[in-house]
């Protein structure tokens, strides 16, 4: 039967190694756990103190009895597959049991020892660098603080049988390891650390948790061997000593009782590798392991050896060594190979628009990169427009690439601009133990082109005899229109448009070209267009239009100009308006003089005119009595000889009249009867 239960056991060896150390969890969980105990009936598993026993099962074998003692007492129950005992009260839990699996074929059951995990350590202040070692009655485990950022710590656990794990927990998070207790067994999430938070001062404040029931030494006892323990065993004589990588051409180092054995790895195809061990400079044997296979045991060495993952591409595998606990491991040092490279989404913009920079960084090293700080580069003449210009990464894995980083720039000015290059900081396992950082550069990006667009002013004038934004013309007269299109000044490599064209809206009653190509404008330069425009019909006509471009990167641009000249068509009309003339007050006596004088009876207008001015003349008793007769003889010497004038003007031409009817007249026609009565 012990042959049988031997295989089950490997079985749930591989299912408990299966889990690799480190795995990230969000909180810290609630038990530590030891699965995959096979007992068969009477067996005891004994962890520290306590003892769990088998004590009976059903004749159907799909019950069993468990026992459990320790200090605080003993406890039973009867469980089914999937049920628990807890111990010694639900209020107090020291151990949880799970029956896992019953088997009846083998008369054996499998189970799941369990403890609460518990505070060892809480809100624990560590500076960067500081190493510290579980207290007395613990396993001597050790845990350095590496590095810590703004958003969390890294941290590096030993155990006491050399394994090393390399923890990345970011703040307000968890992470733990397990503890190799022996070739099948491990103490699932043993030891589990907590950030709490990060310090100015390069520190950080941690949460440690370990198991309530926190031993290490797990024994099964059978009643037919008393007190053989696991250890004793083949099985159990040996602990996990290397949990990690090789890569092809590799050797590792482990060292027992003063000889050196070497581990390298020859081969990797998907499925199998090929590995050597040495003695020393001896070889021991050439060995061919399939993956996830049992551990096979090294002929004349201490040492077991497994594959869980063949990784061809990158001429690896992930290798487990199994030896004595006191074995030690010398840590194969490998180099990191970062590099990092940046480009621009566009390269070529306008003054003012956002330029997407794109920071790769990848790991093409067999050794992990750690403490990585990407610094981008920002010329001047550039604004930042994200929240953040470096950015720093705890832990870049070998063969790895990290997610593009992002960065927004605004550019200031136009011309020819260069980006600059990207600097990368970074440790790997070869500079940890120097203590020197490496750098690395990216290539610079360069030929990055910013582009404006000059502000542009326009001027139109029509022509018909003279220049301007309003003129005449007749229906069939050509007048010429001339735009002038000026743009600013600026630098004319970089400022200008192209392509630009003039749409003309042309209203009914003119006619001519609707477009007009006006070409590429630079900074600081002036183009003018001309057309005829013949008018056709009589209107007042609105001249408009639209300019269209593009900026130096294609995109189009329109302008309305509105209304650019008219050009009035409609003929004048004459019209007559009487208009009152009035002398001025000089002029008035001579105009009164002279309108009297043709006038045949001007007698009651020069009454009138004497009533008026009669009111502006002084008080009689104040004047010259005299005045009023003087200019009453005045008037009427006025009027008097405006009457005689008029007299003596008719006279005159009735004689003319006279004269030149008496004038004979040729070819002697009789005359008229009025002629004679005239002449006599």
């Amino acid at each position: 039967m012990r042959k049988p239960v031997a295989i089950i056991l490997m079985a749930f060896m591989v299912l408990s190694l299966g889990f690799i150390p480190g795995v990230k969890a969000a909180t810290v969980p609630t038990y530590a756990s030891i699965s995959g105990i096979s007992l068969e009936l009477g067996d005891k598993a004994i962890l520290g103190p306590y003892n769990v026993t088998f004590v009976d099962v059903n004749l159907a074998w799909t019950q069993v009895y468990l026992q459990v003692t320790g200090p605080e007492g003993t406890k039973t129950a009867v469980l089914n597959i999937s049920q628990s005992l807890v111990y010694p009260s639900p209020t107090n839990v020291m151990l949880n049991v799970t029956l896992n699996w019953i088997r009846s074929d083998t008369k054996s059951i499998i189970i799941t020892i369990s403890s609460p995990l518990t505070k060892l350590y809480s809100n624990k202040a560590i500076p960067v660098g500081t190493q510290f070692t579980l207290p007395e009655g613990f396993p001597p485990i050790k845990v350095k603080l590496e590095s810590v950022s703004s958003t969390g710590a890294t941290f590096l656990v030993t155990m006491p049988y050399g394994a090393q794990y390399t923890l990345s927990i970011p703040k307000g998070e968890a992470r733990g390891v397990s503890y190799q207790i022996d070739s099948i067994h491990s103490y699932i999430n043993y030891l589990y650390i907590e950030v709490v938070n990060v310090t100015s001062n390069q520190g950080a404040v941690i949460n440690l948790y370990v198991p309530r029931v926190a031993t290490t030494n797990l024994r099964i006892v059978s009643p037919n061997q008393a007190q053989q323990s696991t250890a004793q065993t083949p099985e159990v004589s040996t602990t996990l000593l290397y949990d990690g990588l090789l890569y092809t051409g590799e050797k590792l180092q482990i060292k027992d009782n003063g000889t050196s054995y070497y581990f390298q790895l020859v081969s990797v195809i998907p499925d199998m590798v090929r590995m050597t061990v040495y003695r020393e400079n001896k070889t021991i044997g050439t060995y061919t392991l399939e993956v996830g296979g049992l551990p096979r045991v090294v002929d004349g060495s201490p040492f077991m050896v497994s594959v869980q993952r063949a990784e061809p591409q990158y001429k690896r595998a992930l290798v487990r060594i199994y030896g004595p606990i006191n074995a030690e491991v010398v840590p194969i040092l490998r180099s990191a190979n970062v590099t990092v490279n940046i480009t621009a989404v566009p390269k070529q913009v306008l003054v003012g628009q956002d330029i997407v920079l794109s920071i790769g960084v990848e790991n093409l090293g067999r050794g992990d990169a750690y403490q990585l700080n990407v610094a981008a580069p920002i010329p001047s003449g550039f604004k930042l427009v994200s929240m953040t210009k470096s950015w720093q990464i705890n832990t870049l894995p070998a063969f790895t690439k990290l997610p593009m980083l992002v960065y927004v720039l605004k550019p200031l000015n136009v011309g020819k601009f260069d980006i600059g290059k990207v600097m990368v900081t970074y440790y790997d396992d070869q500079s940890l133990e120097t203590g020197k950082m490496k750098t690395v550069y990216s290539a610079p990006l360069t030929n990055v082109i910013v582009y404006g667009i000059p502000q542009l002013t326009f001027n139109a004038a029509a022509y018909n005899g003279t220049w301007g934004t309003y003129v005449t013309a007749k229906p069939n007269q050509t007048v010429k229109l001339a735009v002038t299109i000026s743009a600013s000044s600026g630098n004319p490599a970089y400022e200008f448009v192209k392509n630009a064209t003039l749409y003309l809206t042309l209203p009914k009653g003119v006619k001519g070209a609707s477009v007009l190509k006006v070409g590429d404008i630079k900074a600081g330069e002036k183009k003018t267009v001309v057309t005829d425009l013949k008018v056709t019909a009589e209107n007042l006509s609105h001249v408009s239009g639209v300019l269209i471009y593009y900026d130096p990167l294609g995109n189009e641009h329109r302008i309305t100009l509105g209304n650019l000249v008219t050009i009035n068509s409609i003929p004048p009309k004459v019209i007559v308006k009487e208009v009152k003339v009035w002398p001025k007050p000089d002029e008035l006596p001579q105009y009164i003089n002279q309108t009297l004088a043709k006038m045949e009876n001007a007698t009651p207008l020069a009454e009138q005119i004497a009533g008026v001015v009669s009111q502006y003349l002084p008080p009689k008793n104040q004047s010259n009595p005299w005045k009023p007769l003087t200019v009453l003889f005045l008037i009427t010497t006025l009027v008097a000889g405006a009457v005689a004038y008029n007299y003596y003007s008719q006279l005159e031409r009735l004689k003319q009249k006279v004269l030149r009817k008496k004038q004979r007249r040729p070819g002697g026609l009789p005359k008229k009867e009025e002629e004679e009565e005239l002449e006599l």
